[in-house]
């Protein structure tokens, strides 16, 4: 009779985090049953100081210290996103989780980010960290687990991803790449775990777009072109307010496959495109755009520093797997799965990407995964989760790029498409 009066161990209710640099997630697990019970997400509200971590270490820093700033409006949203997957359960919520890229666990924490922002891009914590709940804000009676990091902008959030996707294994080399503006790359070989971050820029979700906006009710996510008619998957079904990262990917996909942009990335001119296509180009000695939609109050267009944009993101990205694969010292045949993670990652169509070139031809096997590092947070609610992350983050071994030869020969090596 007394244990049916008394909680087993491992009941009651945990969430977990994954504190996004664009979205944050939070999702309500039942301890017991170990299973999701329900997600939220919402706009990660530091974006005011910039879209990218780099702005808001600048922010952090800066002459203004917006660092107290940044820690509140993060605590705020993770308190309330809590409050609203909870409801009025909160109060049996026993155990938090959350993981985030390096400068977001930073700014989570109140820990000035100014070690990160300079050579030799060091953090200035590695360890996980546990803060009581209520210290930060939310409104829960138990202990808050931060992930480790590895190393550089290679943070929890990787950390989290190799937890649920189980590298390093011990079989044939596999490769994780969570794209983003910091795309942060994963290599298991040998029992071994090669972790780096390439500076991609934020093309990959919208930004250094002219057009660009999250993946929000008018981005245009889909772009189709069928002789000389295209087709645009807006979200929403409305009409298009601009273009997100998916969006861009299968945008210049299509208009290389149809002869609009060259292998150098350049929007031909008119009189190069024998198809009607060509009636969509307007010239412009500062380079070319596509018109992708023509309203009666808006066009929307792709401009030639656009392409530009997602060249470097991708040829960032590209150059990045190289020096993975360099430092293990395999071929990229070698590789046997990869893994598209992240939010974004999971709206990417792997026809997209061969096309631009960010996967290689020898990869046959190519599985998105969604948010890894969100699956791996919900692990860590569990004691033997956070001794696996613990052991991840302790022997991965990080390659930085920065000032790295090999990497900028193949940045530039990867720049067409």
């Amino acid at each position: 009779m007394r244990e049916t009066l008394e909680k087993k161990k491992g009941s009651g209710l945990g969430a977990a985090f994954d504190i996004g640099t664009t979205t944050l997630v939070c999702a309500l697990v039942d301890l017991e049953n170990r299973a999701v019970l329900s997600t939220e997400s919402l706009p990660n509200p530091q974006s005011r100081w910039g879209r990218d971590v780099i702005a808001r270490m600048e922010a952090a820093v800066g002459p203004d210290g917006a660092l107290g700033e940044l820690t509140a409006a993060i605590r705020e949203a993770l308190s309330g996103l809590l409050a609203s997957v909870a409801g009025g359960r909160i109060g049996e919520v026993t155990a938090l989780a959350a993981a985030g890229n390096s400068v977001m666990e930073h700014l989570f924490l109140g820990i000035s980010p100014e070690p990160l922002s300079k050579v030799p891009y060091k953090p200035a914590f590695r360890e996980a960290v546990t803060i009581a709940a209520s210290d930060a804000g939310l409104l829960a009676g138990c202990g808050m687990y931060l992930f480790p990091l590895i190393g550089g902008f290679v943070g929890g959030d990787a950390v989290a991803a190799a937890l649920s996707l189980g590298m390093p294994g011990k079989g044939r080399p596999v490769l994780a790449i969570d794209i983003g503006t910091n795309s942060e790359i994963l290599l298991s070989s040998g029992g071994v775990l090669y972790a780096t971050s390439a500076a991609a820029g934020p093309a990959f979700e919208g930004g250094e777009v002219e057009y660009g906006m999250t993946a929000a009710l008018g981005a245009i996510q889909g772009v189709t072109i069928e002789d000389d008619s295209v087709s645009l998957d807006v979200i929403g079904g409305v009409a298009p307010k601009g273009i997100c990262g998916s969006g861009l990917i299968e945008a210049v996909s299509m208009l290389l496959k149809a002869g609009v942009i060259d292998r150098t990335g350049r929007i031909r001119d008119k009189d190069e495109v024998a198809s009607n296509l060509s009636s969509r180009i307007k010239e412009s000695p500062a380079g070319n755009s596509f018109t992708l939609y023509r309203g009666p109050k808006k066009e929307i267009s792709l401009a030639q520093s656009d392409i530009r944009a997602l060249q470097t993101a991708k040829s960032a990205t590209r150059a990045g797997i190289s020096m993975l694969l360099m430092k293990a010292g395999i071929r990229p045949e070698e590789v046997e799965t990869v893994y598209i993670a992240g939010a974004f990652g999971s709206h990417l169509k792997e026809d997209g990407l061969r096309t631009i070139g960010l996967l290689d031809d020898a990869w046959t096997d190519i599985r998105t995964v969604g948010d890894a590092a969100l699956e791996g947070a919900v692990m860590a609610l569990y004691d033997n989760g956070k001794k696996e992350a613990g052991t991840i983050a302790a022997e991965a071994r990080y390659v930085p790029l920065s000032g790295s030869a090999h990497f900028e020969r193949d940045f530039l090596r990867n720049m067409n498409f």
